[in-house]
């Protein structure tokens, strides 16, 4: 049985006397205002009041909460207000125990509000999102002028001792582009009994602000937010942390916004209309609307509506995806107007799935008491990702399998939830459309019935690649083949758990793919081609099946087939003919083995984490130093060869190996962790690079060059006391070239760019290593003695230091 309607919404004035740009009712997809009666009547007020009345007898309430809201309510003025306000506490406050509060964005509020909601028992919510620079961002008057100082005005009232009991909290939506903790310090300065952070409204149709840039940016901001906020000992009560944290533990969540909360709220519009949750305004034209009306049907009638029926089936409203996500029950979907798109409908994760994923991950197990860091300046970063001592160990440089293996599990979770993004996405009627339905429709059964198989497939890194490449502005890419793409993932799922299918592919050059399984030729022209599965086995042309190193220390695919693996900056090679191959067998071969004898921890990690290599066009580029990792593919690495004369492959595949593992590594810590508190805003000059690079970037690049100091320190240690003189020198410069660098660098970061808790342990975590290194004085390397490099062992400034030859 639905439960009962206890929270409504009359909306009591229909216009506006601001012009935010981000007002779901003026500026999003539902006009519908626009033919609605100004104001509220007092024959609705009348009814509406009498049909909350009726259906808290019906149900047995015995708490009733109305929101007088808009538009902006204060444009009815204090007489009409009043008017409204006694009616509902006639009629339903003479049964019911009632709540009643107004949402304004406040700069109508004066002392005369203030002494009838005091009156009359009125709670006054307050919009505001943030210092002048954030609030004015959107929130301003038709003309551009400020809203803030009238906001803050309104805000003073309400702190009087007189009128303190009538502040409701603070209302902020979140901005990307406004600093969080400034937001958080703005609002905290205004003393509010509680803070509601929201989502800004959005759909896969219209996505928000900076959607896809990175893979949780809104969890990311509001991550900080958190962070500071448990370090200042949650001085104030904030909604969404609280709600995930109930729901977590199964208790009501409060929220419409997450957790598997019922629907008990319903709206009444200015002409009488119940309409479902305002929310929906921002779907489409119509989202909200019932065609029910105070006048002509009760609250039990408006509880039968298809739309609100099926909200209160707990579960039925949620996609497959969101079903057979772990943290489904504490994040609940998110709200229900951030899943629509125009080929789904509702029937789709939120557009804010990522973010949610991480924030009823990581909001809860702040609460539950899990270990947080605390930087010198006090503030914390929420929860380690990873097992005990594997932080400290990535920033020592190379980490640990287990650690590896943790950093895997959180992007898997990603790679679903980029993949259930994909789906989501209008898929059209075209043969690749079909493809793109009919793929998902498959991946979600295989993975209930198989899902080891399926992991092990999404675990690919292009499969990662090719999910990213999906979520770009449309423009970029191949648009509906790539979408088709998901057809290739299910049917590899299929081959690999052995279940006979049948399934169009999207053609590429006359091949079908099969991500971590290789590739089919097909026959015809056309967009896609039909391909069966006959006992796991592709049935039609010739197979081309991935390569295998089946090196002990190096066990990895050399994949030359994914059409997603080629990197950014260097095109991918074609399949290899044999002799190509036997190179790069042999190549990697001897890269891993080497790696395995001088840098055994840097090559535990390789094992445990690397899946597949691919093969690019050789280019000229210091081997292993990158600033930036070539593409989102966790587990994939791309490396260039050269045939020297002698047969040997050039021009160092070990030291490639490394650098690039090391890039790999970082960006998926930096994707669990907030390391800088302004991303990128700060750019550093850099020993390898002729121009200065962004924070980010700079870490990529001396990230690398802590493991290659390490790899040619070995090296030089392993050189017999009669090598020849070029080669002790060669491993001895080499060694001073990267060490050198690399503390310049570090030291630079620290005092140059400003950290979060987890930026402030890694830099030090290399900073010690380096230190390590120096002090080392690794044998067989001249003019290195012990304590820091190039100093004769006294520490001195290192902006003052010159790279070693």
């Amino acid at each position: 049985m639905s439960p009962a309607i206890d929270q409504f919404v009359l909306k009591v004035h229909g216009g506006c006397n601001l012009a935010c740009d981000h007002c779901y009712v003026y500026e999003h997809a539902d006009q519908s205002w626009r033919e609605k009666p100004r104001t509220m009547s007092p024959e609705v007020v009348a009814q509406a009041a009498a049909r909350i009345a009726e259906h808290g007898r019906r149900h047995q309430l015995s708490v009733v909460r109305i929101s007088l809201h808009g538009g902006e309510p204060l444009l009815l003025g204090t007489k009409r207000l009043r008017e409204i306000a006694l009616t509902l506490r006639d009629v339903v406050g003479g049964e019911f125990r009632l709540g009643l509060q107004v949402q304004t964005n406040g700069v109508l509020l004066n002392e005369r509000f203030c002494r009838l909601f005091d009156e009359l028992g009125i709670q006054v919510g307050v919009s505001l999102d943030g210092d002048r620079t954030a609030n004015d961002r959107h929130r301003r008057y038709a003309s551009g002028r400020s809203s803030h100082t009238g906001v803050l005005r309104a805000l003073e009232l309400l702190r009087r001792p007189e009128f303190r009991h009538l502040y409701g909290g603070i209302l902020c939506t979140v901005d990307l582009a406004n600093d969080p903790i400034a937001v958080y310090e703005a609002i905290l300065a205004e003393s509010p009994p509680r803070v509601d952070l929201l989502f800004p409204h959005a759909t896969w149709e219209n996505p928000p602000p900076r959607h896809g840039e990175s893979p949780a940016p809104y969890a990311a901001w509001l991550g900080r937010v958190h962070s500071r906020w448990l370090a200042d000992g949650a001085p104030v009560p904030i909604r969404l942390f609280d709600a995930l944290t109930a729901a977590s533990r199964g208790e009501p969540s409060g929220s419409e916004a997450v957790g598997l909360r019922p629907v008990t709220l319903a709206v009444v519009d200015t002409d009488g209309s119940w309409e479902q949750a305002d929310s929906l305004k921002t779907a489409y034209a119509g989202a909200p609307a019932t065609g029910m009306s105070v006048f002509t049907h009760s609250l039990d009638s408006l509880m039968s509506h298809p739309g609100i029926a099926a909200r209160n089936e707990r579960h039925a409203e949620l996609s497959a995806t969101c079903m057979a996500c772990p943290v489904m029950r504490t994040c609940g979907g998110g709200l229900y107007a951030h899943r629509y798109s125009s080929a789904g409908g509702f029937d789709n994760p939120s557009v804010y799935c990522a973010d949610l994923l991480v924030l009823a991950t990581e909001v809860p197990a702040a609460h539950a008491g899990r270990p947080a860091a605390a930087s010198p300046g006090g503030r914390r970063r929420v929860t380690d990702h990873l097992p005990a001592g594997a932080f400290e160990a990535f920033a020592a440089g190379a980490g640990t399998a287990e650690g590896v293996r943790a950093l895997q599990e959180m992007q898997l979770i990603l790679t679903k939830t980029l993949v259930a993004g994909t789906a989501a996405r209008p898929a059209g009627r075209s043969p690749l459309g079909a493809a793109a339905s009919e793929g998902w429709d498959l991946l979600l059964e295989l993975e209930k019935r198989h899902p080891a198989e399926t992991r092990d497939v999404l675990r690919h890194p292009f499969v990662q690649a090719w999910a990213d490449r999906c979520r770009r502005p449309v423009g970029f890419g191949e648009g509906e083949r790539d979408r088709a793409h998901i057809a290739g993932v299910a049917a590899a799922v299929a081959w690999r758990a052995g279940v006979d299918v049948s399934l169009p592919l999207p053609v590429r050059a006359g091949l079908v793919h099969l991500p971590g399984v290789g590739a089919l030729r097909v026959r015809g022209d056309g967009p896609t081609a039909v391909v069966s599965l006959g006992d796991g086995h592709p049935a039609g042309g010739g197979p081309l099946v991935i390569r295998r190193l089946t090196a002990a220390s190096l066990p990895v695919a050399v994949e030359d087939l994914d059409p997603y693996r080629a990197d950014e900056d260097r095109p991918a090679l074609g399949r290899l003919a044999t002799p190509e191959w036997d190179t790069w067998r042999t190549a990697l071969a001897g890269a891993g083995s080497e790696l395995a004898r001088l840098v055994p921890a840097y090559a535990a990690t390789m094992r445990a984490g690397l899946r597949a290599v691919v093969p690019l066009r050789y280019a000229e580029t210091e081997p292993g130093v990158r600033d930036r990792p070539s593409r989102r593919a966790f587990g994939g690495v791309g490396l260039g060869l050269r045939r020297r004369p002698e047969g040997r492959a050039g021009p160092d595949p070990a030291a490639a190996l490394l650098g690039e593992f090391q890039h790999t590594k970082l960006a998926a810590l930096l994707d669990a962790y907030a390391f800088f508190t302004a991303q990128d805003a700060a750019r550093l000059s850099v020993p390898w690079r002729p121009e200065p690079l962004p924070a980010r970037q700079v870490l990529h690049g001396l990230y690398a060059h802590v493991a290659l100091a390490e790899l040619w320190g070995a090296r030089s240690a392993e050189l017999p006391r009669g090598a020849a003189p070029e080669r002790q020198e060669e491993a001895a410069a080499a060694f001073r070239r990267y060490l050198n660098r690399a503390d310049i660098t570090v030291d630079a970061l620290a005092a140059q760019v400003p950290m979060e808790a987890a930026g402030v342990r890694f830099t030090a975590g290399l900073r010690a290593a380096l230190d390590r290194l120096s002090a080392d004085g690794r044998p067989g390397v001249r003019g290195v003695p012990p304590g820091r490099p190039g100093t004769g062992g006294t520490r001195t400034n290192s902006r003052t230091r010159r790279e070693g030859p």
